[in-house]
């Protein structure tokens, strides 16, 4: 991917509407070079549209498998244990609780398990992490103080504090979701990004743009057609 461009993808969750106009926008602004998506996870569940999310992601994987990097959410774990034949009450409640309805709706179904087998298949397939020559991309974040490579599955899932609140170098820039910013705007920090800016909740859906040659975002793009440079005035750490 050398000369390439990424782009980090917030949590999705139903909203497909979002999706096609982000992308078409990363797109238009990528004009022509090589450009990579790093979805970070949650495309299930809250927004109306999981079935079409799932469907497009699939058509990517299958025709851009490199280019397309979809990482798992903790709502994609949810729905995994709740459709899972050997489910408890808990985990399919857990589910259902969380945005499972409307996941449910999108697909015209009254149980997780009579999903597409594909869907559940890419679902379940889904990796944790990704990581390139500057940044580590998850979904929830890290566990401060613990290295890279012994980070937990639930922490990568599902951590918000300590994580949020610190200040320290965490071995590389973590680009996460997972946390809605109150804003509805990326949290850029010196130390990591939040790229989830709420698109079930009203907001829009946000992507970033990263070179290979610098660490920290150089734009920012929205669902709603806006475009900004990023502004980190932080104390350093």
């Amino acid at each position: 991917m050398a000369g390439s461009i990424t782009f980090a993808i917030g949590d999705i969750h139903g909203c497909f509407d979002k999706l096609k106009s982000l992308i078409a926008a990363c797109e238009m602004v990528s004009a022509g070079r090589d450009a990579r998506f790093v979805c970070i996870g949650d495309y299930v569940d809250r927004g109306p549209d999981t079935k079409r999310v799932i469907d497009f992601l699939i058509h990517k994987q299958l025709r851009e498998k490199d280019r397309f990097i979809c990482l798992r959410g903790n709502h994609e774990e949810m729905l995994s244990r709740a459709a899972n034949t050997e489910r408890s009450d808990h985990d399919l409640m857990k589910w259902w609780a969380n945005g499972g309805e409307q996941t449910l709706d999108s697909y015209g179904v009254n149980d997780p398990s009579a999903l597409p087998d594909d869907h559940l298949a890419l679902i379940h397939a889904l990796p944790t992490k990704f990581s390139d020559e500057n940044r580590l991309y998850v979904h929830a974040g890290i566990r401060p103080g613990v290295s890279l490579a012994a980070q937990s599955e639930i922490d990568l899932l599902w951590i918000r504090e300590p994580f949020l609140s610190s200040e320290k170098s965490h071995g590389a820039f973590v680009v996460h979701g997972h946390t809605p910013t109150k804003s509805r705007l990326p949290d850029l920090r010196a130390n990591r990004l939040n790229i989830d800016t709420g698109a079930c909740f009203g907001g829009p859906l946000t992507a970033a743009l990263f070179s290979n040659d610098e660490v920290l975002p150089r734009l920012f793009l929205s669902s709603d057609g806006k475009f900004w440079r990023p502004n980190l005035i932080v104390r350093q750490v």
